[in-house]
């Protein structure tokens, strides 16, 4: 599967992606100090599975840097538009937006509601 990171931290060596299916985001854990050096931007192929509800990303393979550089400040926009996220400067720490690229989960239960 191909995607792009949206959010990524190189210190714990994690990362959540956007899949080319548009179907629910990926999420990579490796090991703490591992070699992943993925960045929000970034093009990746990796091997995904599902567990527990959650789609994991294995083994992620830099395809292009930087490819899509503005995809998540976009998507927090179209968030905002529609009324999803704040709009403005990103959320503070202790916002419940802070852990959450787009809140998925309020804007799908609005959709079986």
């Amino acid at each position: 599967m191909y995607g792009v990171v949206l959010w990524s931290d190189q210190r714990q060596n994690r990362a959540v992606i956007w899949c080319e299916d548009h179907g629910d985001l990926a999420y990579y854990k490796g090991d703490v100090g591992g070699d992943s050096a993925m960045a929000a931007g970034d093009l990746v192929e990796f091997d995904l599975h599902e567990a527990a509800d959650m789609r994991l990303a294995d083994m992620p393979r830099l395809i292009t840097q930087r490819s899509h550089p503005t995809l998540s400040s976009d998507l927090r926009k179209a968030g905002a538009r529609m009324g999803v996220v704040p709009s403005g400067s990103p959320a503070p720490a202790n916002s419940d937006y802070a852990a959450n690229v787009i809140p998925f989960r309020e804007t799908r239960m609005a959709a079986y509601a």
